[in-house]
């Protein structure tokens, strides 16, 4: 079986009943801060229960605004119940639409409200509408969760104690104790074919022979005799290993309460401590080996920040070998990781955003299946950043990318500040990244996401500038149609082509800003910003100070020689068309630049289209 849904009301911050639906498998939640995710992990342990046994206790916390009057209601829906399950909770299931049989389980918060003082109780049941007794003991067992929670302190769960977490998880494993008895009257017997219990009577029965041991129990036997015990009182003493009872599986707890699980590093076999990562990759491991699945039984595993202390490839190895679990194992994680998010499937993904679930599998989202296939394989780690943003702008290319902080800056709207992510998906992807946030039905995204284009068409006047000098607009009939470059005679309904660029990715909380003209560096030459950025491309084809000024000269000199502004931005885009620079390292020292002009300046010269772009992203809607 597997916990398809959960719906939480009134539990911390949901006010309102809230419905999260469930994969099979993994799910991985994401979102900024205070979303919820904590609060959903929490949700489905007070209602199910730890295998650590942990006592989870209701505080007026839990209570939406701290107020006790309502009742906090948790439910839970599994589905999919194997025939041994079903077996386990008969008592308790329901059937649904289609007559499948499905279990409900309803926690309960509230008030006493027969005690004088605020005394908060929980209830379990069972049923649709809670009319069901919870399950018995033996069965809810089957239900609890392995819970490990953020900033886990790994060190301390593993080591030696009672009730230690490290002897609860090798109590629980099958056949823990399997082996033979000691038998202190057969000394052919082999010391490896014992079981614990067996171990614990061989310890005992070692100590008991050693001389000054037991030479320091009569010593202890006699000075309680003489001087401290009454005359009919008979007090024997003994020195132990563990526990000497008659009890097996409690000489058994005893013995793994005094276990540590320690490391050696590879490069030194000695005692030398291991930091918190591998510590918490040790812990990680036993909770795993708790949380293996029985025949005929699912088992539920819940993971906080899993990145916590690690770095970047035991990241993503962490990730992959949970995505390979068995499939009767159900896996919620909760994550700030970028990285983690890039190599989980996209279907796996829940985007929490105000107290509300947004599933990323196919059937939620505006997706196609082979937008599902490109996204998986080049949602890489800087791209899955938008997940937890507060606005997004999807650029074309490495312009864009590196300029547009530093245009943000100018504005007065530094992404920073504003929560805003830039995802440069190249020139093939924009689409598909916008219908990430674009959802079939139900709540919109609130996340602005902003697409910027270039409109890529060229003036007229740069065909034999940036084009073969044959095509002239006289021969324009015999152009070939396979071509990649248009221009503007040929557009002829020039707001149909704009909406139909827009139309590509534009819907919901999604806007695409279009340039007006051709591409991005031809728009910062036309809206004014030319002779500057003449400067950096001299700066970037020549290496000495002089040949640098005098280069800048020459070409502010033949760039003010051009009439109209269209034949001006067209000779200053000809660097890039003719690739005599590159257009990421122009990126890269022109944004330097532009810091350091005057904001007054340069505000009125920055093109519309990207200033929209960023005022939109930081709309907070």
């Amino acid at each position: 079986m597997y916990l398809s849904s959960l719906t939480i009301e009134h539990f911390r911050g949901f006010e309102h009943a809230a419905t999260f639906k469930f994969n099979k498998g993994l799910n991985v939640l994401i979102g900024e801060n205070d979303c919820g995710k904590t609060s959903v992990l929490d949700a489905i342990r007070y209602a199910l229960g730890t295998t650590d046994q942990g006592w989870i206790k209701i505080e007026e916390s839990d209570f939406f605004n701290e107020d006790t009057s309502k009742e906090i209601s948790i439910k839970l829906k599994f589905e999919d119940l194997t025939n041994d399950e079903q077996a386990c909770f008969l008592e308790c299931l329901s059937y649904d639409d289609d007559k499948k049989p499905v279990l409900f389980i309803n926690y309960c918060g509230k008030k006493n409200q027969f005690s004088k003082k605020t005394r908060l109780i929980s209830s379990i049941s069972c049923g649709r509408n809670a009319d069901i007794l919870q399950p018995s003991a033996e069965a809810k067992e089957r239900l609890e969760v392995t819970y490990l929670r953020a900033l886990r302190d790994a060190h301390t769960q593993m080591k030696s104690g009672r009730n230690s977490r490290l002897s609860q998880i090798l109590n629980n494993i099958e056949n823990v104790n399997a082996g033979d008895d000691f038998d202190k009257d057969n000394i052919e017997q082999k010391i490896t074919e014992l079981s614990l219990s067996g171990i614990v009577d061989l310890s005992n029965y070692l100590v008991e022979q050693k001389q000054s041991i037991t030479n320091a129990n009569d010593e202890i036997g006699n000075l309680l005799k003489d001087k401290l015990l009454l005359n009919q009182e008979n007090l024997r003493t003994r020195i132990t290993v563990s526990d000497n009872s008659s009890n097996s599986s409690l000489k058994v707890k005893r013995l793994l309460e005094k276990l540590d699980l320690k490391a050696d590093l590879q490069e030194s076999l000695s005692n030398v401590s291991v930091g918190l990562g591998t510590s918490n990759l040790m812990y990680m491991a036993c909770e795993m080996l708790l949380n293996k699945a029985d025949d005929g039984f699912s088992s539920f595993l819940l993971i906080e920040e899993p990145e916590a202390h690690l770095h970047a490839q035991r990241q993503l190895k962490l990730i992959q070998s949970i995505q390979n679990m068995t499939p009767n194992q159900q896996i919620f994680i909760t994550t700030h990781s970028p990285l983690l998010t890039s190599v989980v499937d996209l279907k796996n993904l829940i985007l929490i955003q105000d107290k509300k679930a947004y599933p990323m599998s196919k059937g939620y989202t505006n997706l196609d299946d082979d937008d599902y296939e490109y996204l998986q394989r080049y949602l890489d780690a800087t791209k899955a950043n938008l997940f937890f943003a507060k606005g997004v702008i999807i650029v074309e290319g490495p312009g864009e990318e590196l300029l547009l902080p530093s245009i943000a800056k100018i504005i007065g709207k530094n992404l920073t500040d504003y929560g805003i992510s830039i995802v440069n998906v190249r020139s093939t992807g924009l689409r598909r990244y916008a219908r990430i946030f674009q959802r079939k039905e139900g709540d919109v995204v609130r996340i602005p996401v902003a697409c910027i284009t270039d409109r890529d068409v060229m003036p007229d006047c740069a065909l034999g500038v940036c084009t073969d000098p044959k095509y002239t607009l006289e021969n324009m009939a015999s152009w070939p149609t396979n071509r990649k470059w248009k221009i503007e005679s040929e557009i002829s309904d020039k707001a149909a082509f704009l909406e139909r660029i827009k139309e590509r990715a534009d819907g919901q909380n999604v806007q695409t800003f279009v340039g007006s003209q051709w591409t991005l560096e031809y728009e910062l030459a036309a809206s004014g910003l030319g002779e500057y950025m003449l400067d950096v491309i001299a700066l970037l084809m020549y290496d000495d100070e002089k040949s640098c000024k005098e280069k800048s000269r020459e070409f502010k000199t033949k760039y003010e020689s051009f009439k109209t502004i269209e034949e001006k931005a067209t000779y200053v885009y000809s660097f890039f068309y003719h690739k005599e620079i590159s257009k990421a390292e122009f990126a890269q020292y022109f944004a330097v630049e532009l810091e350091k002009k005057d904001k007054g300046l340069i505000i009125p010269l920055i093109p519309q289209y990207l200033k929209g772009a960023i005022e939109y992203a930081a709309s907070n809607i």
